[in-house]
Formats: structure tokens, sequence, C-alpha cells
């Protein structure tokens, strides 16, 4: 007798959930800036010797010339993922110190929290856009 069912709870079944979510986020994050850092210093002490010929003159000319969305989608990304990490980081040390552990609470701060990493990104991005 088969039964046309799954045998274990999958992830399929479930209703996403706010606190798992921002948890996940919160690693992509974290994974995604620490890649970044590790890219730019990489850039920065293996690209640097390259800078002296003339085809990598050109090459970064071409490069910011035409890819310059590129280039600015990706350090947009990166401070958005930093702000979000951010107050993210600070809403899991308020628990850490033992506030907001309650259920509507954590729900209450996850909100507050989203828009606090999206209000400091368009802060950030309307400074940029400025100077």
């Amino acid at each position: 007798m088969r039964i046309n069912r799954p045998l274990s709870p999958h992830l399929t079944i479930y209703k996403p959930q706010l606190t798992p979510t921002f948890s996940i986020f919160h690693r992509i994050s974290g994974a995604f800036l620490a890649t970044m850092v590790l890219f730019s210093i990489f850039y920065f002490k293996i690209g640097d010797p390259s800078l002296t010929f003339y085809h990598s003159y050109q090459y970064f000319f071409l490069l910011t010339f035409y890819l310059n969305w590129v280039i600015t989608s990706l350090v947009n990304f990166t401070l958005l993922a930093l702000c979000y990490h951010m107050s993210n980081g600070v809403r899991h040390l308020l628990w850490d110190s033992g506030l907001f552990l309650e259920l509507s609470q954590v729900y209450t701060s996850g909100i507050i929290m989203l828009f606090c990493a999206a209000f400091s990104a368009l802060l950030s991005l309307i400074r940029q856009l400025i100077c």
C-alpha cells in the first residue's frame, strides 16, 4: 500500500516565516560582504602592479566607461547588504542582552530592522548621488 504523501515534512509545505528568512539573509549578506572584502584585498594586492602597463589602463577605462552600471550596481548592492547586515546585527545584540525575545516583539523588531536598513541604504545612496 503506497501513500501518496511525503514521508517527512519538507520545506515546500511550510509557510515562510519572518525570523528564519531574516536569519538566512543575514548569513547570505555576511558571506557576500566577506567575499567583497576578499575580492577588494585581492584586487588591490594583485591588480596594483599591473596598472603600469598601457593595456591595463585601456582595459580599466573600457570597463568603467562601458560597464559603469555594473560597477555602480555592485557598489549599491554591497551598500544594501552592509546596511541590512548591520541592522540585523544590532537586533541580534539586543537579543543577546535579553531584550525583545517575545514572539510579537521579535516580529516587530524585524519590521523595524527592515525599515532601518532600507532608510540607511537610501540615505547613503542619496549622499552618493549628491557628492
